[in-house]
Parts: C-alpha cells; structure tokens; sequence
C-alpha cells in the first residue's frame, strides 16, 4: 500500500510539472538561469510562502509572506531535510520516477570565489561538486530550487516548503533575524567559499 501511494503521488507529481511544461515556460526558465550573472544568496522580503498548489505533497499547510533567501536566479531556495553532502538523498537518475534534479535542481554556480549572502541568513555559505556541477550549500546542506517555482516566473512565490517528496521533508531557507533587509539594500556577509568535498557519482 504504502509504495503504491508513493507510486501515485509521484505520478501526480510529473503531471504537475508536465501541465506547467505544456504553457511554454520552459524556454523562460531556462534563460532566466543562464542569464544569472551573481552569486550572492539573498533576501527578498514579503515572498509568498505557500504549499496550496501542492498540497497532496504537503506534510502541513504553509500560507505566509516572510523574507526569504533566493539563489542567483533570483528564485527562492530550499534544504532537503536530513541531506549533507556527505549524505546525498536527491539525486540525479536517468529514471522519471526516482530523478529527484527534476523537480528540486541544484543551485549551481560557476565559482567558490567571491560567494557571498546577505546579513539574516544563518550559517556557512559553501559549495561542493555534484555530479559535475558546482553546487551552493548553506551550513553544509546542499541548495536547490523547486521546479514549479522557476517554470511559474514568479520569483516572488514559494511553492515547495514543508513538500514530503523523494523520501524527505524539503524547507524554504527563510530569514532568522527580526528585520532582516531585503533585496537591493542588504549589504552582503562575506563567506568563504570552496570545494569542500569530491564529486559524487553513484
């Protein structure tokens, strides 16, 4: 029973994607990722914190507006409960139903140097290489942003926090400081940056 419920809500899952996929925001997600030029995680303020489009998924109804951290295509960014790099659980498959980096892709960059986030964004910005990439890691939890957010254009939605999906419960890295600045006026807290563990493969 348990795998057969797995089975449809991973199903559901796709169809969501697949519906998005269908109004031609692809292309749209895909420029606005190549075009990011800046490497800084920051906090936009006011970010609508909401789970209801997803709400089969959800292991408790979130509908807020909070400062929220985004990664350098300006998209909100999440962790993956209980995952490290040392203890990777969203990975790259060539499977459908097993390819978490469909749904959740890493927030990459194209150096370690130079990284930087915003004051009210709690714990160590680093990076690690993954599968090729490098990917952001925050108190050495790796970053991703959730599909439906990026294909939706709205960078000022967050669609995937409190989502139980690939085996865990993923969060939306949110400010920890009463506050906290956001976008366009907080000054950047530098944070040293590099490889802190091998490619992984599997």
């Amino acid at each position: 029973m348990q795998a057969t419920a797995t089975n449809v809500k991973a199903s559901l899952m796709r169809r969501y994607l697949l519906i998005l996929t269908t109004l031609g925001a692809a292309g749209a997600v895909v420029a606005a990722i190549a075009s990011a030029s800046s490497v800084t995680l920051r906090l936009v303020k006011d970010v609508h914190d909401t789970n209801a489009a997803t709400a089969s998924f959800a292991v408790k109804p979130v509908d807020k507006r909070e400062a929220v951290a985004v990664g350098p295509a300006g998209y909100p960014v999440y962790t993956f409960q209980g995952e490290t790099t040392h203890h990777l659980i969203c990975h790259r498959t060539t499977s459908s139903s097993t390819n978490c980096w469909a749904f959740w892709p890493p927030v990459s960059v194209r150096s370690a140097k130079g990284i930087s986030k915003a004051h009210g964004i709690h714990g160590k910005l680093g990076t690690f290489r993954n599968h090729g990439i490098l990917q952001l890691t925050l108190k050495g939890q790796p970053l991703y942003y959730f599909q439906p957010d990026l294909m939706s254009g709205n960078k000022r939605q967050a669609n995937g926090d409190e989502l139980k999906t690939f085996g865990s419960i993923w969060h939306v890295v949110v400010a920890h400081v009463a506050g906290a600045t956001a976008q366009g006026t907080t000054a950047p807290a530098p944070s040293s940056g590099g490889s802190t563990s091998p490619s992984w493969g599997y």
